[in-house]
């Protein structure tokens, strides 16, 4: 995607998110009688069936000796070990490398442009 297409989306949510919170009570509340019509049109979904019993795992205390990931106690296999994360010390993960300097100064630091991004993460990471 080109910036400047991302740029125009920005600017566009930006533009939709200050008409929202210049509207009216009246046009809230004429929204939400549409929406609300809308939602009666659809069909509902029925549930059918209600004696469906809950399933329970147990509680997530297990750790894995080789690489230290954490499951379910139930989710061991039948040699009552778990292998899904490394198998056994077999698999290997490299460290995640250090983030940029930029970034790690926008996700800790205080300023104007930090509290910015940080506001807007979501946007941001969309475009």
């Amino acid at each position: 995607m080109h910036l400047s297409r991302a740029v125009g989306y920005i600017i566009r949510n930006e533009q939709r998110r200050t008409e929202r919170s210049q509207e009216t009570v009246q046009s809230i509340v004429r929204r939400s009688i549409r929406n609300e019509t809308y939602n009666r049109s659809r069909s509902k979904r029925l549930c059918i069936q209600n004696d469906v019993e809950e399933h329970n795992c147990g509680t997530m205390s297990e750790q894995c000796g080789f690489c230290g990931a954490v499951y379910w106690q139930k989710e061991k296999n039948t040699a009552h070990k778990n292998t899904n994360c490394c198998n056994d010390g077999k698999v290997q993960i490299q460290a995640f490398p250090d983030a940029p300097e930029l970034l790690k100064s926008l996700l800790t630091d205080n300023s104007p442009d930090a509290k910015n991004y940080r506001q807007r993460i979501c946007v941001y990471n969309s475009a």
